[in-house]
């Protein structure tokens, strides 16, 4: 009854003339914006672009970035929301002695999106398809963080021939939310749509002034915090990640139905401290890395206390040592 009355009210006319105005000012504003954004997005692009490799995988392009000589072949996954300079650290410590190539998803980072949507079979055929186009020689050993944890068991199931062994980084899990408080899980279950409230609210130029996913990346350093700023605040990648993340039911699923031969060997490396202003998960996470671990043969779980699920990563001392719990756990599993 208020609002009608005043819709009434011999003044209202007026009002909702202003009201109209300010609206379609602030919509011209947000054009503008969105346009500004726009060519903001392409001169990021094209700066990160500048000596970056590309693979073609049937009409569009993969980011991979490759490294290194040596005997030994690694892969490198990344999380939700991840990229290549996620492993910064990581691959500069690893490819002293080895070929190490990290990549951008389809859709993250400068690959191009899959024409046809996320399909968490798509992955690893993507990956394979990068690998061979580009002559990376495998077997390889995959190393995934997060989500990528999830994806390398895929790629193993697909194509378990070029794989010699998988190493887990405070890899997701698909009993991990029947561990997690309700409200916890609830979080993660909605994760989705806050990337995807961050992905529209990137092209108005806001997420340039703040924006909380760049805080996962602190501790990378030049180039590689250049990169992990201007993706946070890319709407394609935002809500690319939050692509993946809509179908965690079906890619945890997959995980469930896949077995992998007792005699790959799996290293399980668990953050063992929370993010700063997170709930502390880290002892319920190792008790389910470490069952990874155990359905191996060769298998080794460790954690490492200082490091969070970011900083393990990014933070270049945990990284390099990252990198040496890896290379160890190399030299003895693998003969």
């Amino acid at each position: 009854m208020t609002i009608l009355s005043n819709i009434h009210h011999p003044s209202a006319p007026l009002r909702l003339r202003r009201i109209g105005y300010m609206l379609a000012s602030v919509g011209a504003l947000a054009l503008v914006g969105g346009a500004a954004q726009e060519i903001f997005r392409a001169s990021n692009h094209a700066a990160l672009s500048a000596g970056a490799s590309f693979v073609d995988i049937g009409g569009r392009n993969l980011r991979l970035v490759c490294s290194g000589e040596g005997d030994r072949s690694y892969i490198l996954e990344a999380g939700a929301t991840g990229f290549a300079e996620t492993w910064t650290w990581v691959q500069g410590a690893l490819d002293d002695n080895a070929r190490v190539c990290s990549y951008d998803r389809a859709g993250l980072g400068l690959s191009d999106p899959a024409s046809e949507g996320f399909d968490p079979a798509s992955v690893a055929t993507d990956l394979h398809a990068a690998l061979e186009a580009s002559g990376e020689a495998g077997p390889h050993i995959l190393v995934g963080h997060s989500l990528g944890g999830f994806l390398i068991r895929d790629f193993a199931a697909q194509y378990p021939q070029e794989v010699e062994a998988l190493v887990f980084v405070d890899t997701s899990h698909e009993d991990q939310l029947s561990v997690m408080p309700e409200d916890a899980a609830e979080m993660t279950r909605s994760f989705p749509d806050t990337l995807r409230m961050l992905s529209r609210l990137s092209t108005t130029g806001l997420l340039n002034l703040w924006n909380p996913i760049a805080a996962g990346a602190e501790g990378l350093e030049g180039n590689a915090l250049s990169a992990a700023h201007a993706f946070a605040g890319d709407r394609v990648h935002l809500a690319s990640s939050a692509d993946e993340l809509e179908r965690w039911d079906e890619i945890s699923a997959r995980a469930r139905q896949q077995e992998r031969p007792r005699d790959l060997p799996v290293l399980a490396i668990t953050a063992g401290a929370s993010v700063e202003g997170q709930p502390d998960f880290s002892e319920a996470f190792s008790t389910l890395h470490a069952e990874l671990a155990n359905d191996s043969d060769e298998g080794q779980h460790i954690v490492m206390p200082g490091a969070n699920h970011f900083s393990i990563l990014m933070d270049r001392e945990q990284g390099e040592e990252l990198a040496r719990h890896v290379e160890t756990f190399v030299e003895t599993a693998i003969n």
